[in-house]
């Protein structure tokens, strides 16, 4: 497969304006900007603003740092030509696209004239104007970039005309593929770079291979009718996605990092491109794509914002703040963040749980002992409801044999047997007694919390590279003891195979209940066997206090009184009769 090509070629006209290189410095991060094209070329995030702690690649270990590098260095095989390279900007128009990719911009706002230049900005803000003016197009190109000190974004300003005649519309190249450019192989915990953006007030993500394809993605049902003939393809250009509606922001993202563009107002027009390539893992070629996005932005001087940095909630609810307070549209970025299945409930759960922890995290300095102490108190909370579950499910496996015994007779009686009502009037006595949803119910409580921890675990920037005993990186799995073993997910196994034969079961039979204490946790050890360290050290936690609690509700609850009878009063033992009786 060929890749896409940017639309523009390199101007015959002579360029006589010199290329440099600009290397900006800030306490957060280093860009490098190249006047040709006037693109950035490297971005490295250097610190995590709301902890002060460094940012370093995935690849990074104690012994090796490694910068966080945000810009993909195009792969082997395809040229820089090739690529939409970040920040240029693109008309439509072949004649004007071609100098604004392939000439080079003059610099005002630097020290020097020439050569390459490093511009530290310890505080407050720097701005650099990149200026083009083209004699074949008639094109005159301005594009203006302050740089901020003590924040992840930064303003755009861009003009363009041609032959003194105002461009209407332009797009600003945010990608191709923005993100820890350390990362070697994606998982389902460590999703590839993907679109990410907010049209028509609705937030929405943008698959690579979504938008690599040549047919629109119409959802599941509609892909299944599809399949069968039933309902028509809807094909599209390969490797183009067009977003429809008016764009709030857009941009590019990873799991943990992003580069967003927020024009001034509501623009239509967004595009995703994608290219692909080939990438060696384990001597093996493997296809993959490069997506970048075309976000549309105004020519008349207004300004762009752009955040480039973490996608934490705390560090995007200030970038939204800042944004609304320098006159530009009030916008949440935080919608940036992926939270997966039921966003809004779970975003609404991980925010103040995310508080929590680092609260315990600044009082224990830890962000492990901070996940082991906030599982006990989440655990602790939810005690009687898993008290009150226990107490019924204990109930439905005692009557399990006497509700069998009455389905077993039902089926056997006439409709005129005069002893069915009386039958039937017992089991809904026993239903209502023993119901095992009502053990279920308390569980099904708990779960919208368990789901939005896990995303607060598995999407949180803080958890990233924080180190716990022997684990480098709690959102990482843990590393391989003796080169293939991990401790914490057979730990975890081990222990939720003893707190499923512990916990009791709506079911008495016992071929049943120990296919579930050991296929399920043993299906869960394969599915958590490459999750986040700290995902897992909740879970074996959680176990553990679990089973702690289910010895003292089976202490508790040890003596049920027996099943009521037909007439639902409770048997009795038979009266002992005395020698002189018998």
């Amino acid at each position: 497969m060929t890749p896409a090509t940017a639309p523009a070629a390199p101007s015959p006209a002579v360029d006589n304006t010199p290329q440099r290189k600009l290397h900006i410095v800030t306490p957060l991060y280093e860009a490098t900007l190249d006047t040709r094209g006037a693109v950035a070329t490297s971005w490295i995030l250097k610190k995590n603003k709301s902890t002060g702690r460094p940012i370093l690649a995935a690849s990074s270990t104690r012994n090796n740092p490694k910068p966080l590098e945000l810009i993909t260095t195009p792969p082997a095989g395809i040229a820089p030509d090739q690529l939409f390279q970040p920040l240029r900007l693109v008309t439509g128009d072949a004649a004007l696209d071609s100098p604004l990719a392939s000439r080079n911009f003059k610099i005002s706002g630097g020290s020097a004239e020439s050569g390459d230049e490093t511009i530290n900005v310890p505080s407050a803000s720097k701005r650099i104007d990149f200026v083009l003016h083209d004699d074949a197009t008639g094109l005159d190109a301005t594009k203006s970039i302050t740089f901020f000190a003590d924040r992840y974004s930064a303003e755009i300003e861009v003009k363009l005309t041609r032959n003194q005649q105002p461009v209407p519309q332009a797009s600003l190249a945010i990608g191709p593929s923005i993100g820890d450019q350390g990362i070697d192989k994606y998982t389902f915990y460590l999703y590839a770079p993907e679109g990410i953006a907010v049209t028509n007030g609705a937030a929405q993500r943008i698959n690579s291979i979504e938008a690599h394809s040549d047919r629109v993605n119409t959802g599941l049902i509609n892909r299944l009718l599809e399949g069968i003939s039933l309902k028509a393809v809807v094909n599209k250009p390969p490797d183009h996605e067009k977003v429809d509606g008016g764009v709030q922001w857009a941009g590019v993202g990873d799991t943990y990092f992003a580069m967003i563009a927020v024009p001034p107002k509501s623009l239509g027009g967004l595009e995703y491109r994608t290219v692909s390539y080939q990438q060696k893992t384990n001597d093996k070629p493997e296809e993959r794509l490069l997506i970048t996005a075309l976000v549309p932005v105004p020519t008349d001087g207004s300004k762009t914002e752009l955040y480039v940095g973490p996608k934490d909630h705390r560090l995007l609810a200030t970038a939204s703040e800042e944004i609304k307070q320098a006159g530009g549209p009030q916008v949440d970025l935080g919608e940036a963040i992926n939270y997966g299945f039921l966003a809004w409930m779970r975003r609404s759960l991980a925010v103040p749980i995310l508080f929590s922890i680092n609260a315990l995290q600044r009082l224990t300095g830890s962000y492990g002992i901070a996940i082991i102490l906030f599982t006990i108190f989440i655990y602790s909370l939810f005690f009687p409801l898993k008290w009150q579950s226990s107490r019924k499910m204990k109930k439905a496996q005692k009557y399990a044999p006497r509700m069998k015994e009455l389905q077993e007779k039902l089926k056997s009686m006439k409709s005129t047997d005069p002893r069915m009502k009386e039958l039937q009037m017992e089991q809904l006595r026993l239903m209502k007694e023993a119901n095992p949803l009502g053990g279920c119910l308390p569980l099904l409580i708990q779960m919208p919390f368990l789901f939005a921890l896990y995303s607060a675990i598995t999407i949180s920037i803080d958890f990233r590279q924080a180190s716990f005993l022997w684990i480098p990186d709690l959102s990482g799995p843990e590393p391989y003891f003796l080169y293939f073993l991990r401790i914490l997910p057979i730990m975890f196994t081990g222990s939720m195979i003893v707190l499923q034969l512990l916990t009791p079961q709506p079911s008495a039979d016992p071929l049943q209940r120990k296919m579930m204490a050991v296929g399920m946790p043993l299906f869960m050890l394969y599915i958590l066997w490459s999750a986040p360290a700290g995902l897992l050290l909740y879970w074996l936690v959680g176990n553990i206090v679990g089973f702690l609690q289910q010895f003292i509700i089976n202490r508790m609850t040890k003596e049920e009184p027996p099943p009521p009878d037909a007439k639902g009063v409770k048997k009795k033992p038979p009266k002992k009769l005395s020698p002189a009786n018998a």
